[in-house]
């Protein structure tokens, strides 16, 4: 049946399973500016898959993320994305000139290897290696020279930023960050010396949400505000206060992580989708306990709106992980809606409005006493115990008309 199978090859979860990635890369990234042995000072989380690092001497470093599945080709200098990329660098590196101190193509797939234009390795060695443009071999010449033109530059511009350039193809695989990234937190972190190996993936999960968080701040001229010491806006500031991963954040992250309690999840093999129920089954149970016509429908409403942020969480974090935060706050709206039907159930069958009343307090006492619900609203809780009813999981009413249909 459509609700009970998986979906195959879906783009979706790979999209997301590669941004996560993404966020966990730039987690790894902030271990430096918490280790005295390294240099960086500051991670800038970018849209998507750039981190700039601000070094100690106040000049950065640029990176670019990029990955691929290993059933995939290796990458070679003719790729889109490694075009666009190093175009990128060119561009930043003529916009904020002495600004940057070096970038870095970094990805977790094989770069092609070989002694000539179709490899990224041997063009960065030519570039190190050559004083001006003309030293350069004809192919390597034409590929620098597109890249010039592309970012709107000279040669001679492109050669120097090539020069600063430097590519990485030993990043772990898609599965295996989250392990490397609990590694670099016992080397880096003095607060990992007491932690045992499950604290310190609490603490790193916590972590690659804040980035995660970070990155998905947007705004046209943070990029430029990170390099230059302008006037910025409010507008601005505060974009840029959100992607700046700065010690004490990345401390206080950390240290949340830990203390942090456990998800109410289980099998998330076992957990429905968001949207799983039945809408017409709803509208009886709710109907049974009294609603009025308006107030169905904004229950209907606010089931929706849930819906649609349980589904978010699995294209921002993964399918897996996404589930899991879901099946928590279910599991907190069924244990709040049994608590309210037991607090107003009487004799008379049309209770449905009281138990509606009793629970939005009962959520609100979980919120008051600070218990984990993610990004939910109350209404959003509120909504998922109206999902929940929708799976014939909640009863509103003492009567049953719809088990007699």
């Amino acid at each position: 049946m459509l609700e009970t199978t998986l979906a195959q090859d879906d783009p979706g979860d790979e999209t997301s399973r590669r941004f996560r990635y993404q966020y966990t890369y730039a987690a790894t990234a902030c271990c430096g500016a918490i280790d005295a042995d390294q240099d960086a000072d500051e991670i800038y989380c970018e849209h998507h898959e750039d981190i700039l690092i601000k070094h100690t001497d106040g000049r950065w470093t640029g990176i670019q993320v990029k990955t691929r599945a290993s059933n995939q080709p290796v990458w070679k200098a003719s790729d889109e994305q490694v075009k666009s990329s190093f175009a990128r660098f060119c561009f930043l590196d003529n916009l904020f000139p002495e600004s940057f101190r070096s970038f870095l193509f970094a990805t977790n797939h094989p770069l092609h290897d070989a002694k000539n234009a179709a490899s990224l390795k041997n063009i960065i060695k030519e570039a190190h290696d050559a004083t001006i443009f003309s030293d350069l071999s004809g192919p390597i010449q034409k590929w620098i020279s597109a890249r010039a033109i592309e970012a709107g530059v000279s040669e001679a511009q492109a050669l120097r930023t090539l020069k600063k350039c430097h590519a990485r193809d030993n990043l772990p695989k898609l599965e295996d960050s989250l392990i490397r990234l609990v590694g670099d937190l016992s080397l880096m972190w003095s607060g990992a010396k007491n932690c045992t190996y499950e604290q310190l993936q609490k603490a790193a999960t916590r972590l690659i949400d804040e980035c995660c968080k970070a990155s998905s701040l947007e705004h046209d001229q943070a990029l430029s505000a990170y390099v230059r010491s302008l006037a910025p806006t409010n507008e601005v500031s505060m974009a840029i206060a959100g992607k700046r991963m700065t010690q004490e954040k990345i401390l206080q992250a950390l240290t949340s992580g830990l203390v942090s309690t456990a998800m109410l999840s289980g099998d998330t093999a076992l957990t429905p989708m968001p949207g799983h129920g039945s809408s017409e089954l709803l509208s009886r149970k709710l109907d049974a306990g009294g609603f009025s016509f308006n107030s169905i429908n904004a229950a209907a409403d606010l089931r929706d709106k849930a819906d649609y942020l349980a589904l978010g969480w699995t294209k921002k974090f993964g399918n897996e992980r996404g589930l899991e935060r879901y099946d928590h706050v279910r599991s907190v709206a069924l244990s709040e809606a049994a608590k309210a039907y037991d607090e107003t159930c009487t004799d008379k069958s049309t209770f449905g409005k009281e138990m509606a009343m009793q629970l939005r307090n009962n959520i609100n006492s979980r919120r008051q006493a600070k218990e984990e619900l993610f990004d939910c609203s109350d209404s959003h809780v509120e909504g998922i115990a109206y999902e929940l009813t929708a799976e014939c999981k909640i009863a509103w009413s003492t009567d049953r008309p719809w088990e007699d249909e």
